[in-house]
């Protein structure tokens, strides 16, 4: 998985980017369930407001079949990335519900062709 995190801002914070990767993983994890073909692409932009202890965290997920954003603001940058990520999560579990149901009720020929078999029988 391709992570860039970028500070805004302020400065680089090693103990933040460990637990936005840590955090990350996570997604990570859900990523290889749900069969999306690699790579994946993360980009994570933190930004830190300088007149009001506000920060804000935008995350961009890209893959070769989902392509998603998820962002979230508050006080807290640690409440903030896992807000952001939690975010994220849902929209890739929404997406992956909506590909199964999508599967479901794909309409092919061999449901057609049964179906219309059955009108068409002689009695």
């Amino acid at each position: 998985m391709d992570i860039k995190l970028s500070f805004h801002n302020m400065p680089h914070s090693d103990p933040i980017e460990q637990h936005t990767r840590q955090k990350l993983d996570r997604l990570h994890e859900l990523l290889k369930k749900n069969d999306a073909q690699p790579p994946f692409h993360v980009t994570m932009r933190l930004t830190a407001k300088k007149p009001h202890p506000h920060h804000k965290v935008e995350l961009h997920l890209k893959t070769s079949i989902l392509d998603l954003n998820a962002h979230d603001e508050s006080p807290d940058m640690y409440v903030t990335i896992d807000n952001t990520i939690d975010k994220m999560v849902k929209l890739v579990t929404k997406h992956k519900n909506i590909n199964k149901d999508k599967q479901r009720k794909a309409d092919t020929e061999k449901k057609n062709f049964t179906n219309n078999e059955d009108k068409y029988t002689l009695s």
